[in-house]
């Protein structure tokens, strides 16, 4: 015997909205995380050390934030 359930998940528009905001919300976090980590590393060694920047080959994988 089988039974067939209907479910229904369809989520509101103003849900979706709101997961997508805070998608959105979160690229730009990571965008600007990076920028600010690629501005750091560009600048000269001594003034990284100087703010006490992790060099790169002293930090693990990823530099720290």
């Amino acid at each position: 015997m089988t039974t067939i359930t209907f479910r229904d998940t369809k989520t509101s528009s103003i849900e979706s909205h709101l997961h997508l905001a805070d998608y959105a919300r979160k690229l730009v976090h990571a965008w600007h995380q990076w920028q600010a980590a690629r501005d750091i590393e560009s600048m000269p060694l001594d003034v990284r050390k100087d703010i006490g920047w992790p060099s790169a080959d002293a930090a693990d994988e990823r530099k720290a934030m």
